[in-house]
């Protein structure tokens, strides 16, 4: 995960790389809801690790 850490990127890789993993969730997937959007948006702005990002998306579905 460190190749894709803030430090180690520009904001136009992090919203590319996002980009990315949306398109590929369209695929087969629910929509985003606005909240993980909005989560996504912290990491490509670099207020959001990948792994807190994750941690935090992975914690809301199991308090449901």
């Amino acid at each position: 995960m460190d190749k894709y850490s803030i430090a180690n990127t520009t904001k136009a890789e992090r919203e590319k790389l996002v980009a990315d993993a949306v398109a590929m969730n369209l695929l087969g997937a629910e929509l985003l809801t606005k909240e993980n959007r909005s989560l996504l948006q912290r990491y490509v702005d670099g207020e959001m690790e990948l792994d807190e990002l994750r941690k935090t998306i992975i914690d809301k579905y199991k308090k449901h």
